[in-house]
């Protein structure tokens, strides 16, 4: 048993070796100026690349107790190896003809060629990592985190195609990570401008990452072998419940099924509605259809990305575009959980009206009402400050009914979308740190939205109010809360308060920008609301780096990552002595 663990830790580990390479390598290439010592250590970096491919490959054959067997079960990987090899030959022969000082005269169709090769040789790492990934999937949270990590960097190659940006140019690495990231981690943050920087295809790629990011690869896998007729496994159904937070497993496939055809049928309304808007812009044309549908799909995820430079501030008076954004953004920042129970609770009590007295009315549960509740008060409170704040500022240029439509808007917007109708580098500093407050409370726990979550706000105020009356229990709604709910809120709490803290002290170390620009930064990328005060394109790579992290964290939630990290629990059979400590 030894000698065949060390041979498949070998393979294990040089994929590994292989896949990290291939990722500096994109670094190096696309991500930093192009210098001849660049130049030459990018060359032995894709020659070690391709040696370890070659040898990988080798090792499994030689290795093989069926050898024709295994290649016959292995055809399509052999295949791919020698594409790999073919463009790899090709790619180096055009470059050393060339030249380091005229690799910028490379055609277009070569760049496509290398830009090709680059994605194939990833793409190929990841796939060759299947048992990596099978040894995680008993671990739904390192799943979840090992999915996201998988389709930013597949984005990320995307984008760095020259077909993916209008002038045919190279986006460059970092900025493609951020735009990817900030895409699957539905944020909006941008570097680049997306209506004019990014190509149609561009575009799609960034729709498709945000609706991924959205749903989550998990639920789309499930719901693609759901199409094709094939089983899951026990472990995926536990990486599912895991993510859906649904105790009973026989009720995954429905509960999948659900948000599937909710999320497509609410997209598709919402895409249907602001067609006419666009549709007196563009005309009965497929640029309506396009833009009608990416920003439907932008606004109910959550994402914020808008195909207009100002975002929305072009259609700050229109009444039709500012709902049909709110409505989105707001049942899709409610989560799947209360739009369910809404349902279900309307469905019930339609039946009691129309059919039978016997039917016993459903209940709304404790969380649809606190979601409900909270954001309602969020949105009505946001937009009076906002107004409050500004309406003898930035909106007195306006007319009444504008002054309150991008006051409502912002309010909607704010906890998680990262639309604005409104110049938000020209903001108040009073108006800033509101909307900073707001961020950093975020949407409802189960959705797409960032933040510490409505809930979360919710369980800590049942607390504080408890502790103020010294009453013995915590109850919410005539409901009791236990312990373990409330320390995990207080958890929640203080791992977003210290990741905030640490990304806006290096920033601060690091950018000459005011502190309230970079706290609102900070907070509305750990936030995944995306606004910002218009600082982000001009952050050093450093500083969009320690952003990127933000946005990952804020998308999967601490807790999670927390728990993705962390090891097995030890048990310890050890009584300690009661201890105290004076505080306050």
């Amino acid at each position: 048993m030894q000698p065949g663990n060390n041979r498949h830790k070998l393979i294990d580990q040089i994929v590994l070796l292989v896949l990290f390479l291939s990722i500096l390598s994109l670094f190096l290439e696309y991500g930093i100026h192009q210098t001849r010592t660049i130049f030459w250590i990018t060359n032995v970096l894709d020659y070690i690349i391709i040696i370890l491919f070659l040898s990988e490959a080798v090792i499994r054959i030689i290795r093989a107790q069926y050898k024709l067997a295994y290649i016959r079960s292995n055809l399509f990987d052999l295949l791919l190896l020698m594409v790999i090899v073919t463009l790899f030959i090709y790619t180096r022969y055009m470059r050393f003809v060339l030249g380091f000082q005229d690799v910028s005269r490379l055609s277009t169709n070569i760049i496509l060629i290398r830009n090709a090769f680059n994605i194939l040789k990833t793409l190929g790492r990841v796939k060759r990592l299947n048992a990596y990934i099978r040894s995680i999937s008993s671990h739904p949270a390192q799943t979840i985190a090992f999915s996201f990590i998988i389709i930013i960097l597949v984005g990320t190659i995307f984008l760095m195609l020259s077909i993916s940006t209008a002038d045919n140019s190279r986006l460059g690495f970092i900025n493609s990570l951020f735009t990817a990231t900030s895409a699957v981690c539905v944020t909006g943050l941008i570097v680049v401008d997306t209506a004019t920087k990014f190509s149609l295809f561009g575009k799609i790629v960034i729709m498709i990452l945000i609706q991924i990011g959205g749903l989550g690869i998990m639920i789309l896998s499930y719901f693609g072998a759901f199409v094709i007729g094939k089983r899951i496994s026990i472990e995926e159904k536990l990486t599912l419940s895991y993510l859906l937070n649904e105790q009973d497993m026989e009720k995954i496939s429905t509960t999948i099924m659900k948000i599937i055809f909710i999320t497509f049928g609410i997209e598709l309304a919402g895409a249907l509605i602001l067609y006419g808007s666009f549709n007196d812009l563009y005309g009965d044309s497929l640029k309506s259809v396009f833009f009608a549908l990416f920003h439907a799909v932008s606004a109910f995820c959550n994402a914020g990305f808008a195909l207009f430079t100002d975002s929305l501030e072009t259609f700050k008076s229109s009444l039709a575009m500012n709902f049909t954004f709110a409505a989105l953004i707001i049942v899709g920042g409610i989560s799947f959980s209360v739009i369910f129970n809404l349902f279900e609770n309307f469905k019930t009590n339609l039946k009691t009206s129309f059919l039978s007295r016997r039917i016993r009315k459903s209940q709304l549960t404790l969380n649809t009402k606190v979601v409900l509740i909270i954001t309602a008060i969020l949105i009505f409170s946001g937009m009076l400050l906002v107004y409050g704040l500004e309406h003898r500022s930035n909106l007195v240029q306006y007319d009444l009914k504008t002054q309150y439509l991008i006051a409502f808007f912002q309010s909607v917007t704010l906890r998680t979308a990262g639309f604005n109708t409104i110049d938000i580098g020209a903001l108040r500093v009073p108006t800033l740190l509101i909307m900073i407050l707001f961020m950093f409370i975020g949407g409802a726990s189960g959705s797409t939205a960032g933040g510490v979550k409505v809930n979360t706000v919710a369980v800590l105020f049942a607390y504080l109010k408890s502790v103020l009356y010294n009453h013995k229990e915590t109850t919410m709604l005539n409901n009791y809360l236990s312990k373990r709910l409330i320390n995990k809120s207080f958890l929640i709490l203080l791992l977003a308060t210290g990741a905030i803290f640490i990304g806006a002290f290096i920033l601060s170390l690091l950018e000459p920008f005011r502190f309230e620009q970079i706290l609102f930064e900070v907070v509305s990328a750990f936030g995944t609301v995306g606004l910002s005060t218009g600082i982000t394109g001009s952050l050093c790579g450093f500083s969009k780096l320690t952003l990127i992290v933000l946005m990952f964290i804020g998308r999967l939630g601490p807790m999670t990552l927390i728990i993705a990290l962390s090891q097995k629990p030890a048990h310890i059979r050890i009584k300690y002595p009661e201890g105290n400590i004076l505080i306050g």
